[in-house]
């Protein structure tokens, strides 16, 4: 202390001799190499410490999930500044799902929605089975920004899959960043479309589990089976689902086919029965979705019904095939998945191009050719205007290529056959050999539509095979001279196409646009335009040259002992392939398509015609807005009960009634659905006209008008009165007998309380009487029912989709109710299967951690 007091005390400086500043040093010195030896200390131990802290599978799990919350976090940064994407899907689910929202808030569930073409089911609106614990998985996205989620749910998605699989932490990361990056996704991310996401996210790991459960691993292959099934399920994207059937399918024949060669057909079928015992596990906390989705489907457009003859004929159920094959992936277009500026879809034209540089020359001024750049589509293939490739990532196809030379066992036929199936399926109307036989044929095809979808099978397969190859590189598990020869033949063959695209790129395809007269009419400069369109496919066909000839040098470099470290030499490929896919994928999803916005419900602004209508606080009216694309748009369904809207599995009675009369203007149709207001006007002239003939929520009649059939039933509805006459049809003769309807003002009949699922009147008649209520047809009877006085009545279709009903004589009260033994029913059967695999998932987890042996655990 003497000594640094002195040494502190300026006054003493002088005195300070040589001998103490001696002293001095050697305490310093020896004070730095102590801390010194202190510091190397601990860093030694921390560096020890996290080597084996992160040789844990439980710490690499937790560093993992970080870091793809961070790529995430980069990639979606907009989103954390309080941004959002405002797709016009994002924005129509917010506004189709506005009631169930607002009851929600209330505490109160409901089931059907009134403000989608007039009142529907909520079931493909805006539904969850609360019962269902499953759904904890899917609530976590109040957590996340939504588009951030999305991307780490497919990260997540995929490298659970690896881990099932055993695969090393640096594998499971570039397989799970490089998933989520396909253009595919992305573009699905940004269009909205989450659920389809979220059931993507859960298919690769229950491939995986099925994968396991026949190598021997049939106990936790089977638990995992029955939770990925049912979280598949429980997304809501029946499509996806029946795709992913088609991958199992083919994982299934070639088991089978391998089990048969190898004389192993016994245990095969062992363990296929224990798979399915457990999948029917999993689809069971899902029963009410698929209950639910399959009663509704059979009323609506998916299922193709129509009581109708005069109609084009088309054979069996379904949708239409011209409608079904509508965005179809062109087959000269699936190149693009290697090379994404092939048929420049989703490009625009940036400075420095040819056309900017033409137009620049020709006088225009530079702020007028960035708007005219914006107004060029360059897309000059097959499909209706897409927003961007399909691109997989040319180092992904090059593992996968790659991987056929290298991997023993049977699952690359698995993944070939999902490859090529899935591709061909997506070519839909572009290969109609092949789809329009299975369309005809094969069950439930003719269900559903974008063949385009198959796609997200090919990047699963895809990407699973790519770090398949990647996990025999990093084992070592591989023979020096074919791992060279395979390196030869796979870099050879896709640098091969990427080379001639280069050099022949300007001759092998057709560069002329659907729109490229209408642009040369309005004087664009359509040969710069077309060299721009050239220029992509070279600079791209070079960049995937680039990215296969990194890959390949690195593997080379290694297999040489030119490059003695492996993580390095893997971490360089993880790098190319992350850094091309980041790169290409921020061409089509960048800051550029996020916007300011708290919420989604903020960017949906009432024009002052919604105002206007709003102002109206009569309980239960419906609104026409004409002012928007009416049977195609779901904003009108935020503020208002609209006839129109907007669903791709509308009601098919509904879909009718649209072709044959709401969209001829058919006032008496219009009436008889109670289109009180009619917004009509330009964008920000919008103008709301009250409907003074608008016939209200139920009414008696004078007449009835028989129909001989569905029909008869249509056509009398071109010039009938609605609020005096009824058309019923003939088959319900019976239960009008007696009846003598009259609406004379004596007799009335109104609405006292609405609820979308729970409607009750108030009748005063002095005869028995016939009442027309203004709401729409569906299950009557079954789902819907009726009760008068609080007893159970019997009520028909009328009017070909409203409901009908006798009313006694004198005053009663009479309810409507919503009552769909599928959501009440089923939803006791998932809450009792949730439960059962919760219980079987903690049963393993606590039995591992006791060190408890069981069988079904292990790979033979």
């Amino acid at each position: 202390m003497e000594v640094v007091s002195l040494f502190l005390d300026y006054s003493n400086y002088r005195r300070f001799s040589s001998a103490n500043l001696q002293i001095l040093s050697i305490l310093l010195l020896s004070l730095i190499e102590f801390s010194f030896k202190l510091i190397t200390f601990n860093a030694h131990t921390l560096i020890e410490f996290f080597m084996n802290l992160f040789q844990n599978k439980y710490a690499q799990h937790i560093l993992a999930f970080f870091i793809l919350l961070i790529v995430s976090g980069v990639y979606f940064y907009p989103e954390t500044q309080g941004k959002k994407i405002l797709s016009h899907d994002q924005v129509s689910a917010v506004a189709a799902s506005k009631e169930v929202k607002d009851y929600q808030d209330k505490g109160d569930k409901i089931l059907w929605t009134s403000r989608i073409f007039s009142g529907m089911p909520a079931f493909q609106v805006a539904y969850s089975v609360e019962d269902n614990l499953l759904l904890w998985v899917y609530k976590s996205n109040v957590l996340l920004p939504k588009s951030l989620w999305l991307s780490l749910m497919l990260m997540l998605g995929f490298y659970i899959a690896l881990s099932i699989l055993g695969y090393p932490l640096t594998i499971r990361l570039l397989g799970a960043i490089s998933f989520s990056l396909s253009t595919w996704f992305l573009l699905s991310i940004e269009a909205g479309h989450s659920t389809k996401m979220v059931t993507i996210a859960f298919i690769p790991p229950l491939i995986a589990s099925i994968l396991i459960s026949y190598k021997g691993k049939w106990l936790l292959g089977g638990v995992l089976t029955s939770l990925f099934l049912g979280l598949a399920i429980m997304a809501n994207h029946i499509q996806i689902i029946y795709y992913s059937i088609f991958f199992i399918a083919i994982l299934f024949f070639v088991k089978l086919f391998h089990a048969y060669k190898d004389q192993q057909i016994q245990p095969f079928f062992k363990r296929t029965i224990i798979l399915i015992g457990f999948g029917l596990l999993g689809i069971l906390p899902n029963i009410t979705l698929l209950w639910t989705t399959y009663d509704y489907g059979n009323s609506s457009t998916r299922n193709g019904k129509t009581e109708l003859t005069k109609e084009v004929e088309k054979t069996g159920d379904g949708l239409d095939l011209d409608y079904a094959m509508a965005w179809s992936y062109g087959k000269a277009e699936t190149i693009n998945l290697l090379i994404p500026g092939i048929y420049a879809p989703g490009a625009s034209l940036e400075k420095g191009s040819e056309t900017y540089e033409e137009l620049a020359r020709k006088g225009v001024p530079k702020n007028q050719i960035k708007n005219y750049l914006k107004g060029i589509p360059m897309y000059y293939g097959t499909q209706s205007t897409p927003s961007g490739p399909s691109y997989l990532g040319a180092g992904l196809i090059f593992l996968f290529l790659l991987m056929f030379f290298l991997h023993k066992g049977n699952f690359k036929w698995v993944l070939l056959g999902t490859t090529i199936v899935s591709v061909v399926f997506s070519w839909g109307g572009d290969f109609l050999l092949v789809n329009e036989f299975f369309f005809d044929h094969f069950p439930l095809y003719n269900k559903f539509r974008t063949p385009s979808m198959w796609l997200s099978l090919t990047m699963m397969s895809v990407t699973f095979g790519a770090m398949m190859a990647l996990k025999i590189i990093h084992d070592k598990n591989y023979d020096v001279a074919k791992l060279k020869k395979a390196l030869i033949y796979s870099g050879g063959a896709l640098g091969g196409i990427s080379l001639i695209t280069y050099l022949l790129g300007g001759s092998l395809f057709d560069f002329n646009g659907p729109y490229d007269a209408q642009l040369a009419q309005n004087g664009f400069p359509m040969d710069s335009v077309i060299q721009d369109r050239i220029n992509l496919v070279k600079s791209d066909s070079l960049r995937t040259l680039a990215v296969i000839a990194l890959i390949f040098g690195t593997l080379w470099a290694i297999l040489s002992n030119k490059l003695k470290s492996l993580s390095l030499g893997i971490t360089i490929i993880t790098i190319v392939i992350i850094g091309d896919m980041w790169m290409v994928g921020k061409r089509f999803l960048n800051n550029d398509d996020f916007t300011k916005a708290k919420t989604f419900e903020k960017s949906i602004k009432p024009t002052a015609a919604d105002l206007q209508v709003l102002n109206d606080k009569e309980v239960n009216y419906r609104v026409f807005n004409a002012a928007v694309n009416s049977f195609n748009e779901l904003t009108p369904s935020y503020f208002h009960q609209s006839i129109g809207g907007y669903s791709s599995v509308k009601l098919s009675r509904y879909q009718d009634l649209i072709e044959h009369h709401l969209s001829k203007g058919n006032m008496n149709v219009f009436n008889m659905l109670n289109a009180k207001y009619f917004i009509t006007g330009q964008p920000g002239q919008e103008v709301a006209q009250q409907n003074p003939d608008a016939n209200g929520s139920v009414w008696f009649v004078n007449d009835i008008s028989w129909a001989k059939n569905a029909d008869e039933e249509m056509a009398l509805m071109n010039d009938f009165n609605s609020k005096n006459t009824v058309v019923i049809d003939e088959r319900e003769k019976a239960y009008t007998n007696g009846v003598t309807p009259s609406n004379s003002p004596q007799n009335t009949i109104s609405l006292t309380s609405f609820h979308p699922d729970n409607m009750v009147y108030n009748s005063n008649s002095s005869t028995e009487n016939f009442a027309v209520f203004s709401e729409i047809w569906y299950k009557g009877n079954v789902d819907w029912k009726a009760y008068i006085d609080g007893k159970e009545t019997e009520f028909i279709r009328v009017n070909y989709l409203l409901r009908g009903m006798k009313i006694p004589t004198g005053q009663h009260k009479i309810t409507f109710k919503f009552h769909p033994t599928s959501h009440y029913v089923g939803t006791k059967i998932s809450l009792v299967a949730s439960i059962l695999i919760v219980l079987m998932i903690l049963g393993l987890i606590v039995m591992t951690a006791m060190g408890k042996e069981l069988p079904g655990m292990k790979e033979d």
